[in-house]
């Protein structure tokens, strides 16, 4: 219905200017009829109408085709991005298998990003496009060298300035896709911290946006749960418990309350999961 109604929006805006010349030549029409050329002004007035009538009808097929054209290219521009996005994924698939620290980290955040969103009370859509913000929100590393990424030492000053860079990277890389706007801020934040001390742009508090907020709680706690080239992984209740210690001056504790919630809820529907279903007893 909306639809139909632009298409006759469009078409009387293009009509505008079209009408008020026929207005005038209705005025010519009446002026003629007024002096007595009653018959002439019949004729001019017949033809007036025809001209609109057919003006109308071709206008309104010429918009009705544009927006059915612009459709059409909004459509593939929307599956480019869906195969673009699918391609991103990929690549960041092959690398994580490529190291036993990281693999399956993207899909992991994705979901549980998606999870702490809902709890969070934002919407069906922001909460799925948070769970494909989580999965591409570190493609940014593929910039950051491995020998950076897996040493087992404390990252120097030159070495921490290069592993900066990738949210920004992720940022830029993944710009272009309409589809992300929303979540591009999170991607870009999401090593922000609630005290100022994060980066890229050392923001604090609520400057920080809640989507960012959420992935960045998310990041944390994987990283904190899964082994990495200096340390051993902690279990789910150490690192929640260690992320409320680093609230709120690190984290937010909203978010920090949705991802113990949110890791409740995971671990309840795995023990459904593993638990067997008995056997009903025959009736006797």
């Amino acid at each position: 219905m909306r639809k139909k109604l632009g298409i006759w929006a469009e078409t009387f805006a293009i009509l505008r200017p079209v009408c008020v010349f026929l207005i005038a030549i209705a005025v010519v029409a009446v002026a003629m009829a007024v002096k007595g050329w009653q018959t002439a002004s019949f004729m001019l007035a017949g033809v007036m109408v025809l001209m609109g009538i057919l003006l109308v009808i071709q206008v309104h097929r010429a918009v009705y085709f544009l927006r059915r054209r612009s459709e059409m290219i909004r459509q593939a521009a929307t599956q480019a991005e869906r195969h673009y996005v699918d391609v991103l994924l990929r690549v960041i698939r092959a690398v994580e298998a490529r190291e036993k620290y990281t693999g399956g980290r993207s899909e992991r955040i994705g979901r549980l990003a998606e999870r702490m969103a809902r709890l969070c009370g934002l919407d069906e859509e922001k909460c799925a496009l948070m769970k494909v913000g989580g999965q591409l929100h570190d493609i940014g590393l593929i910039a950051v060298p491995e020998a950076v990424l897996n040493t087992p030492l404390r990252l120097g000053a030159a070495e921490f300035r290069t592993l900066q860079q990738h949210s920004t990277v992720s940022y830029q890389v993944l710009k272009p896709l309409l589809s992300l706007q929303e979540v591009l801020p999170a991607i870009l934040h999401h090593h922000e911290r609630m005290n100022g001390t994060g980066y890229p742009n050392g923001l604090k508090g609520d400057q920080i946006p809640l989507e960012a907020r959420i992935l960045a709680v998310a990041d944390a706690y994987d990283a904190m749960t899964h082994d990495r080239p200096h340390r051993m992984a902690m279990t789910a209740a150490e690192a929640l418990k260690e992320l409320l210690r680093l609230t709120p001056a690190g984290y937010d504790k909203a978010c920090v309350e949705a991802l113990a919630e949110a890791v409740n809820l995971t671990a309840q529907e795995q023990v459904a999961e593993n638990t067997p279903v008995a056997a009903e007893t025959p009736a006797r």
